[in-house]
Order: structure tokens, then sequence, then C-alpha cells
């Protein structure tokens, strides 16, 4: 029996584990970096290192967002650790939630490269590298996701928040995302500071010192704040153009202040600006979100089916978005928290529940991210496989997923819809329970009408994501 997209919990380290290296190739062979001076050999030579760096940071981060455990505990798919924010490689307890300036200032610091399990990343001038990270993807504090769709929720329709400008001041990322169909605001930045340098206004040179015995032995920042320390004060790396960009600093959801990158000097031909920086974004991050939701998603039904009494059967599906109860002779809709009329058309052998200790992140009363996606991910179950009280029977009436092929022997198909399409009829309005109810506002190709289904590659008709048995 064909299967797709599926691996257990057992090996879900060992698949992380290849996730991340797939990252790194990608973004080693793609990660676009800006202004690098080609000056001298010895330039050149900082230069590649400080590429490696960024990129292999980079690819930490995505790694760990799309791996995280959020099996237990408050997780989601796609949370990024704090930044860290006195220098000891670890990310900080927490990074606020505030909109304004007090949230900002523990949502830039450097890379927590221990937290990433990473070497002690340095660019080419020696230095660590530093970080931001969007209120809307921090793991910790943030606004709880109570309901489907609410705010604080995590999924394809959230953004990245954290403008960026070019070399001469132009906004490339706006953070505020005027257009709900084009995520451009970032979800986080890395930076390399490159030397110390005197920023624009400035009466002297950043000072990156332990001055005073305000750092440990083992050199980490011990005033607080830790930007009282010269050492962990974002200004001495991390520069700035008067009346345009301080790097500094940033408001989220603000094209007035986010960050700028690459070689930018003064009317006297002084580098006043030598940050280097990558980013990431919706695009680098969330289609991978959505295949680990989807492949969790289909473990949960494959382990439902296999334990207990059950003889291989699948739940019905979930047509209310309010109750996502299953509903009885109900092939295709949305993933059911409760089985109720499952167990009832086979009482005794339909299991009660979802599993609750393999893998554990299907029971919805443990760990959060099933609320976050919940509005997001749609499920259909073969004829021949709905629940009953004797084992299935198995294809001709079966489900199809095309490509492969046309062939009508799929059992289960996990449907995850990625964001609002302006190519498609209507723009795919989520605002309300009737638009939510609505499966075309989600899913596109027809992926609606069950039994038959569509695998097409993203475009500006189709992002769905499909997963089979």
């Amino acid at each position: 029996m064909q299967e797709h997209a599926c691996f257990s919990h057992h090996n879900s380290q060992q698949g992380q584990a290849l996730l991340l290296l797939v990252v790194v190739m990608v973004i080693g062979a793609a990660a676009i970096f800006y202004g690098f001076s080609t000056s001298s050999n010895l330039d050149i030579e900082k230069d590649k290192k400080t590429a490696a760096a960024l990129a292999q940071a980079k690819a930490a981060l995505i790694g760990y967002a799309v791996g995280v455990n959020f099996f237990s505990g408050t997780p989601r798919p796609g949370d990024l650790p704090c930044p860290d924010l006195n220098d000891s490689g670890s990310t900080g307890a927490s990074c606020g939630n505030a909109a304004g300036t007090t949230g900002q200032t523990s949502r830039i610091g450097r890379l927590p490269w221990k937290s990433l399990g990473l070497g002690d990343l340095r660019d080419g001038n020696g230095e660590r590298l530093w970080y931001a990270v969007s209120r809307n993807f921090k793991f910790n504090s943030r606004s709880s996701c109570a309901t489907a769709g609410a705010a604080g929720c995590l999924n394809s329709d959230s953004r990245g928040t954290i403008t960026i400008r070019d070399t001469s001041g132009n906004v490339i990322h706006d953070g505020t995302n005027p257009d709900p169909f084009t995520p451009s605001g970032v979800i986080a930045v890395i930076f390399a500071p490159g030397a110390a340098l005197k920023r624009q206004g400035a009466a002297a040179a950043q000072d990156r010192s332990c001055a005073g015995g305000s750092c440990s032995a083992a050199g980490v920042c011990l005033s607080s704040p830790a930007s009282n320390t010269a050492k962990c004060n974002p200004a001495n790396y991390l520069d700035a153009v008067t009346g345009v960009e301080d790097n500094a600093d940033f408001l989220d959801s603000s094209n007035a202040n986010g960050f700028m990158h690459g070689t930018i000097r003064d009317a006297g031909g002084e580098v006043i600006v030598n940050d280097r920086l990558i980013t990431i974004t919706y695009n680098d991050l969330m289609p991978l979100l959505e295949r680990r939701v989807a492949a969790e998603t289909l473990n949960c039904l494959i382990a439902y089916a296999s334990s207990g009494t059950n003889v291989g059967r699948y739940p019905w599906a979930s047509v209310d978005v309010t109750t996502f109860s299953d509903a009885a002779n109900t092939l295709f809709g949305r993933m059911p928290d409760s089985l109720t009329q499952t167990v009832a058309s086979a009482p005794g052998i339909m299991p009660v529940a979802w599993p609750s200790t393999f893998p554990s992140g299907c029971s919805r009363t443990q760990g959060t991210w099933w609320m976050n996606w919940k509005d997001h991910v749609f499920y259909g179950v073969a004829d021949a496989y709905k629940p009953g009280a004797s084992a299935p029977a198995g294809c001709p009436t079966c489900m199809s997923v095309n490509p492969p092929s046309a062939t009508v022997d799929k059992q289960v198909v996990v449907i995850v819809a990625g964001k609002r399409l302006a190519g498609v009829a209507g723009g795919q309005p989520r605002s309300n329970t009737t638009e939510q109810q609505t499966a075309t506002n989600y899913l596109e190709g027809g992926n609606h009408l069950h039994p038959a289904f569509t695998r097409q590659s993203s475009s500006a008709a189709f992002n769905d994501t499909v997963v089979y048995k």
C-alpha cells in the first residue's frame, strides 16, 4: 500500500535532522548577501566567512522553527527563540509582547548559538552574530491562541512584521504588510556586525568592552539590563544612518523603523554602515511548516486507525468550524476534535478519542499546536475506510491524488491550506464563520471535491499541501 509524506513519531528526530541538512544545502546554495567588499584578498576571505556564518545561522533558525517539539507544552510549529541578551550564547528567558519600543528591546540581541546547537559562529571580523525576531513568531511571551483564527495563532495566515531597506533607503520588505496576499514583512533578521566604527552622529567609535568589571570571567554581561554593559549594547555593534534607519532598534509593523543592509558611506566617503544581514521571510519558512503540520496530522490518523480495537478505519470528518465535532456520513471536511458520531457508527470498535501517547500531539488537550492550525487542515477518508465494525474490504472504493496518478487507491488524504490567494475568485476571505465554513476559501484545484484530489506546484492559483496514505 502506498504511503506519502508520512514519518513515524519514533524517527522524528532523524526526519528533523534530514530536514535541517536539506535546508542548509538549499540556503547555502541560494542565500543572497548584500554589499560585500572585494577590495583585497583579505576582504574576500572575511566576506566568505561572514557569508558562511550568516547562511548557517539562517538554516539553524529555520530548522529550529520547523523541528520544534510541539507535542507537549505551548510551542507552536514556527516558534523562534528569543535573542541572547547577555552574550551567554543561550536564548533569553523571554522577549516582550509589547507593540512599542519596550517590546522590541528584548527582541534584538545576539544569536543564541548554544540554544540552536551551533558552534560559536563569528563573522569575518571575529564578532558574534546578532539577531532580531518578529513578535508574531517569537516563542515567549506571546498572545494565546485561544480559538482557531484568533490573535496569537501561528499558521499560514501569519505574517512577519519587520521592515528592511536597501542601501538607498528604499523599503524592500514592508513590515506593515499592506497587501493581504503578499507577506512582505520579515520574520527574523541575522546580522554580522563587522568591525567597530563611529556611528553617524556619535562622538566616539563603538565601544565593545566589559569596562568596570561588568562581565563575568566567561564574558557574560552582568548588568541589568545587559545593554548597560557596552559589550551587550546593540548600538556598539549595529549601525545607523541619521534620519533613515538605526539598526540597533526596530518597531514591529512599522515601515519607518526597521533595518538596512550593506556598506554605506557618508558624503566624505567614511563608512557609517558595515552591517551585513540575511533575512528569514515567509517563503523561507511557511511552506516547510505546512509540510510538517500535514505529516503530523497524517501520523495522527494512521495512529488512530492502528489503535485499540480499531479495525483499520478512520473517523468521520467535521463540517462545523465552531465545534469541530465529527458528522455522521461525512467523508470530507476538517479534522474533528470529538468523535461521538464516529463511535456511534461502530460502538465498541472505533476508539473514543485520538491517541494520547503515539503520537502525543494527536490529543487535542496536549500542547497548543492544533488550535493554531485547525482552520487550515482538511481531511478526506475513502468510503472503504469509513467508520464501521469490520475490517475494511479495501479499494476500489477509495480516493485518488493526481499526481502521482488518477488511480483510486488512497485510504486517507490530508490537505493543509496555504495563505489566501488573490488569483482565486473572491480572494479567499477568512474573517468570519461563514467564510471559514467555505472550503474554497482555503483549497484550490477542486480539492474540496471528494474523492478526487490534486497536487500541483505552488502558484498564484494553488498552494495546498497534500499528503496521503
